[in-house]
């Protein structure tokens, strides 16, 4: 009985790194009313949704409030301000400074990743004809260059979907995104290794 259990989890573990990971983005922004739901599915058996609510913005403290539910069933907010933006990304610029080749790492994992889908609509207005005109130009180029660059550097297997509808009677601001991705765990071992790789010891 015990042989049969170490040769279930021995073949196991050498089809994981086979195994697809699919990793959904939706972010859903009305107004004041903002919210991103990340799901994680791998092989249907497992998976994992991680959502957070953007319910307002601080204006006393200048950053965006979160909502969650604790184990109590209380909500929980949490003020993530503009100086704890800064505080993460020296931290996050610190932790890429001790990681040599990165950009070479992250570029040949990227070619392993597959979009299988990307929706990307919005409607954008500020009461004035002309303004709102400029958005939405603004808007496009925005939306252009990013589609142009996970074109570049993943494997795009459907046409993306995106689009801007002005909005000339009022100040609305409304989006919806989403998007679909689709990798072999292998592959993010792999890149995982050669970050630990090439650290910079010295640092």
């Amino acid at each position: 009985m015990i042989f049969v259990i170490a040769i279930i989890l021995i073949t196991f573990l050498t089809l994981i790194p086979f195994l697809y990971v699919h990793i959904t983005i939706q972010f859903q922004h009305a107004q004041d009313d903002d919210r991103l739901t990340i799901d994680v599915r791998l092989f249907r058996f497992i998976h994992y949704r991680f959502t957070i609510p953007l319910i307002e913005i601080s204006k006393s403290e200048a950053g965006i409030v979160t909502e969650e539910k604790t184990n109590t069933g209380k909500d929980k907010k949490t003020t993530f301000t503009v100086n704890d933006a800064r505080d993460r990304l020296a931290q996050v610029r610190q932790l890429l400074n001790k990681i040599v080749h990165l950009h070479t790492i992250i570029k040949k994992f990227l070619q392993n990743v597959y979009v299988l889908q990307f929706q990307w609509h919005t409607q954008i207005g500020v009461g004035d004809a002309a303004k709102t005109a400029v958005l939405v130009g603004a808007g496009w180029s925005i939306k252009y260059y990013v589609v142009a660059m996970i074109s570049k550097y993943m494997n795009v297997c459907i046409t993306p979907s995106i689009s801007i509808v002005p909005f000339f009677q009022g100040a609305v601001s409304r989006t919806s995104f989403t998007c679909m991705i689709r990798f072999r765990i292998g592959y993010a071992i792999l890149a995982g290794l050669k970050v630990v790789k090439h650290w910079k010891k010295d640092m």
